[in-house]
């Protein structure tokens, strides 16, 4: 690693903690505990409250309820009470205080709030969480929305995931440092790297096995600032009670590794969307192959090294690409590979899967069932990615039993413009809550960019706390306060949205 000046070198330390050295200065990166906290952090709350309401934090109390996941708001002396257990709990208990009583919204661009200049007195109630997990991301994001996102940015966006209550964030910056570090060990040096790794706005689809070294390559100072504010990033995460969900390997290896390796058992992945072969097909490991296991433990070593583990990681091997063969042994073997390699890594680990692969025709239900067949339903957790549009659980038994979390998608490619078929996401998301099989585990967010159609995404957070509307009946109501909030004292915002809505966001996206 390179210190942030770029004026020395930065050692990870196996007690976690990365020294930098630049000048005669020594700086220290601790790294956060991965123990997700069971009960408030009180200087953590007492700092979130700082960011978000600045000098007005005075007027707040903080009551530690005794179960996670239950939220409440009370008054007591003349101040705003909310309770929680976890950090997470306290800044949703803030969130629904802000958009239900204070008729204001803190969204993704800005950051702004229109505080009133008293605080209203709330009821005195509570609410428990209909879903497990809030999830936040897509693979996408980090290259469409997030490359350049720096720590000022970051800041107000975790207190942003914070205040809707998300407790499961995809982590995914400095993951280059982690393959460096792990290819390291197989003596695959920075300068073999550099026909490998993408650049920084195309990561996403290098992670996903899609493309390599195109928009490369990466310095190395840059590949180590990602990893010094992914440790900012993680600790700010960590000491509000989130889980953030880290890499795991999926196969995919430089070419030095081939060269070094020959016997290794090694094919190239199919050519991805008309790439030139040197870019758009990967070089991965057969999973059967004895070195799957050996690099996949590495990767999570060192991850761990670096960064800590909460023990939930993602990866992707079939994105947008078939695999070499529709055997059922095969497809179950390949699955069970990226498990167990993460296993060996981490006993704990669970492997968080984004299901937008089973989009593909290849991808029939006996195959399906195939493929998941090869890891133990408590060892992994399916993204169902586009659930607003597209219920895959809903067309595979619930994935064939595997724990699974519906997720709004709707946003695709970076694109802006007003549209969505919001009565559709509504029903959809009901149908899934209700299904009774014990499989829905959690609601997200998974759209490719952000900064688009906010009404969207801030409905289908406030579904984890009841908070948004039980049926399309009651969406025009809603879309009304939606507008209020979101631009306070503008005369009218709550009519125009309400009209927008049915122009716009009542009929399937083009």
């Amino acid at each position: 690693l390179q210190s942030p000046t770029g004026r020395g070198p930065c050692a990870a330390r196996a007690s976690g903690v990365i020294v930098c050295s630049a000048g005669m200065a020594v700086r220290l990166f601790v790294l956060a505990a991965a123990v997700i906290p069971t009960a408030v952090a009180s200087s953590a709350v007492d700092d979130f409250l700082k960011r978000v309401v600045g000098d007005r934090d005075a007027d707040f109390q903080v009551e530690v309820l005794d179960k996670p996941g239950v939220i409440g708001l009370g008054w007591r002396n003349g101040k705003v009470v909310l309770k929680g257990k976890t950090g997470i709990d306290i800044a949703s208990a803030l969130g629904w205080y802000l958009g239900d009583y204070c008729n204001t919204t803190m969204e993704w661009s800005k950051y702004e709030l229109s505080l009133p200049s008293a605080f209203p007195q709330p009821r005195a109630e509570t609410r428990q969480r209909r879903a497990a997990w809030s999830y936040y991301a897509n693979v996408c994001t980090y290259g469409y929305s997030l490359v350049w996102a720096d720590w000022a940015y970051w800041q107000k966006h975790i207190d942003w995931l914070a205040l809707n209550g998300v407790n499961l964030p995809l982590a995914f910056i400095g993951v280059e440092q982690v393959i460096i570090n792990t290819f390291a060990r197989f003596n695959i040096s920075f300068t073999d790297m550099q026909d490998f790794i993408a650049g920084p706005a195309f990561l996403p689809w290098f992670r996903m096995g899609n493309m390599q070294k195109w928009g490369g390559p990466v310095p190395s100072n840059w590949v180590s600032g990602q990893a010094l504010l992914q440790l900012q990033i993680l600790a700010r995460m960590r000491e509000l009670g989130m889980r953030p969900v880290l890499s795991a390997f999926s196969g995919f290896i430089p070419g030095a590794f081939g060269k070094k390796y020959p016997h290794a058992n090694t094919s190239h992945a199919a050519v991805w969307n008309n790439f030139p072969a040197d870019y758009g097909s990967i070089l991965q490991l057969e999973p059967t192959d004895p070195y799957y296991q050996l690099v996949g433990k590495a990767w999570i070593e060192e991850q761990t090294k670096l960064y800590g583990s909460d023990h939930i990681y993602n990866c992707d091997t079939y994105n947008e690409v078939n695999p070499s063969s529709a055997d059922h042994a095969y497809l179950a073997s390949s699955s069970q590979a990226v498990a167990s390699a993460m296993r060996a890594g981490d006993p704990e680990g669970i492997w968080l899967m984004q299901g937008w692969l089973f989009l593909n025709d290849f991808w029939k239900n006996d195959r399906v069932e195939a493929y998941l067949s090869g890891v133990p339903d408590d060892q992994i957790m399916i993204l169902d990615l586009a659930a607003e549009r597209i219920p895959i659980w809903a067309q595979t038994q619930s994935f064939f039993g595997k724990p699974f979390v519906w997720n709004t998608l709707h946003g695709y490619g970076g694109q802006h413009g007003f549209a969505a078929d919001v009565p559709q996401l509504v029903d959809n998301l009901a149908m899934a809550m209700s299904a009774g099989d014990n499989t829905f585990k959690g609601i997200g967010i998974t759209m490719e960019g952000i900064w688009q159609n906010y009404m969207v995404y801030d409905l289908t957070l406030a579904a984890a706390f009841g908070r948004a509307p039980a049926n399309k009946d009651q969406l025009p109501a809603w879309v009304h306060a939606f507008g209020s909030r979101r631009y306070g004292v503008v005369a009218g915002a709550g009519d125009v949205w309400e009209e927008l809505y049915r122009l716009a966001y009542t009929s399937p996206s083009p």
